[in-house]
């Protein structure tokens, strides 16, 4: 399932404001966090990989000053690898954030801004129809949509 709103990058100036229905938002959120499993099984591999090698540097035939040396820096290695990857797709690429329902606040303020986009009334007519709260993504992209027209008059 394709969902219908599109990211602030993809916007033209033509494009429509079209809200995202229920299902869209499901499908959407369940493929995310299929791919931050993916990401997480990538990441707790990539530990245990890094936790074997620190292991068999005991076996080589090197000073041990040296071997505590490379084990640090496997182990710093792996730790900021694994950390920065799940970070990275978690926070910044797949921005799970995005689909937390908005709370009363920014419901008022989506509204607000809504109120100064054309098709901003259907918007929030499709939300009520759908009996759904809206979400922090929606209101990232609606606050852009607005600073965009307003950048362009």
């Amino acid at each position: 399932m394709h969902m219908a709103v599109l990211t602030p990058s993809e916007h033209s100036p033509n494009s429509a404001l079209i809200a995202p229905s229920r299902l869209e938002l499901e499908c959407m959120q369940k493929r995310l966090i299929a791919n931050m499993r993916d990401g997480l099984s990538a990441t707790i591999t990539l530990a245990v990989v890094g936790v074997l090698a620190i292991m068999l540097l005991q076996a080589w035939a090197l000073p041990d000053a040296t071997i505590l040396g490379l084990q640090e820096i496997v182990g710093v290695t792996v730790f900021a690898s694994c950390t920065w990857f799940m970070y990275e797709r978690g926070e910044k690429k797949l921005r799970l954030f995005a689909f937390e329902p908005a709370d009363h606040t920014m419901t008022g303020e989506i509204r607000a801004l809504l109120n100064r986009l054309p098709g901003g009334a259907a918007y929030q007519q499709a939300i009520e129809m759908e009996q759904r709260a809206f979400t922090i993504g929606e209101l990232d992209e609606i606050r852009a949509r607005v600073r965009k027209s307003l950048a362009a008059s």
